[in-house]
């Protein structure tokens, strides 16, 4: 049985975003799980977003707990509530509080993991080694000039879900008609790699609102209101997915949705979206309104589109938390995007990954932990 058929790693190699921005305040911790991994995150004195594994090299204190007065940010540095260790954004003990020969904290050092900030998130770099990359953020490049700033949420727990199938679910063609009851227009680019190494497609859709409502009156009334739309999209791996839809019923306005996942633990995932929308509105009180109150139309059409693509994932949720993985599954010529996906995906599985051919739903294989 080729490999990429076989049940794919839920702890994948590449960019994750485990938190928002907003959840790692300035003088305080974050505790938080990653990968496994039990973790904390902090601002330095320059507002940068630091991670570090939550025990302390020490005498494996937890960085994150703690009285009150014991665990904090003092000039940039994490304090161990143990012992009182300073540990700076390079997870190099700088200082002790009850330390008279300073020359001895040089040995206590934990690696601190690769952290990047954009579109209102943290995203983290999961890898063979934590402090090199092997290819940058896809956002790091990108130019946001002319959209409205990013918004985001909390998302919802996916339990049990693998990390491979939201991502999966993107280039099923089939399942936006099953589950979301979209409509097909044209394929205008066939789901495949792009010539920038994401797997992409570009689609004329037509959508429906409240298609998926389970109140027959909802769905009646939403037959009236529907638009065809430009959906771009755009998988850059396991854990980032990127949309631009173009509608035409909204002046032509393009929304862009960052649909984003991470496993939590060994069987279940979170899955997230930040919205943005293109500046397009130069009307007089669209320009007076943003005077005004700093934000326009655009900035309004932003929260509401993450509001309906975060409720769009209830049909999938049910769907992705239900589903086994099949070692052996029945493709049809109509599924050949989804073969396709998983041979893209490989580059994703650490090397030494062995996944089992058999195994029960909710069971997701463990990988070695690389960083120890």
């Amino acid at each position: 049985m080729q490999r990429y058929m076989l049940e794919p790693p839920h702890y994948a190699y590449d960019w994750f975003s485990p938190l928002r921005s907003e959840e790692v305040v300035k003088g305080r911790v974050t505790n938080f799980t990653f990968m496994g991994h039990e973790l904390v995150a902090f601002r330095d004195e320059n507002d940068q977003v630091v991670v570090l594994d939550a025990h302390c090299p020490h005498f494996g204190g937890h960085l994150g707990h703690g009285l009150a007065h014991g665990v904090h940010v003092v000039d940039g540095c994490i304090r161990c509530p143990f012992h009182g260790l300073h540990f700076d954004k390079n997870g190099q003990c700088v200082k002790g509080d009850f330390v008279k020969d300073t020359g001895g904290l040089r040995h206590l050092k934990t690696t601190p993991w690769t952290v990047r900030e954009t579109l209102s998130s943290i995203f983290i770099w999961h890898g063979a080694d934590r402090t090199k990359p092997t290819r940058e953020l896809v956002f790091t490049n990108m130019d946001f000039d002319g959209w409205t700033p990013a918004v985001t949420n909390e998302g919802r727990i996916l339990a049990p879900t693998n990390l491979f199938f939201p991502t999966e679910n993107i280039v099923d063609v089939q399942h936006f008609y099953a589950v979301h009851f979209w409509e097909l227009n044209e394929v205008i680019r066939a789901p495949g790699e792009d010539e920038n190494g994401a797997f992409s497609a570009l689609l004329n859709m037509k959508w429906t609102f409240g298609a998926q409502s389970r109140f027959d009156a909802v769905r009646r009334i939403g037959q009236f209101f529907g638009s065809d739309y430009l959906f771009d999209i755009a998988v850059w791996g396991p854990g980032i997915a990127i949309s631009r839809a173009s509608v035409p019923m909204l002046g032509g306005a393009t929304v862009m949705s960052v649909i984003l996942i991470t496993p939590t633990n060994e069987t279940d995932c979170r899955i997230r979206v930040v919205s943005s929308v293109k500046k397009a509105y130069d009307w007089a009180p669209n320009r007076l309104l943003r005077t005004i109150t700093g934000q326009g139309i655009e900035d309004v059409m932003a929260r509401l589109f993450l509001w309906v693509a975060t409720n769009d994932f209830d049909g999938d949720e049910i769907i992705w938390t239900h589903r086994k993985f099949l070692a052996n599954p029945k493709p049809l010529k109509d599924d050949g995007p989804l073969i396709a996906y998983r041979k893209w995906s490989l580059r994703f599985w650490p090397d030494d990954y062995a996944p089992a051919p058999h195994r029960e739903r909710g069971a997701s294989p463990q990988m070695a932990d690389a960083h120890s």
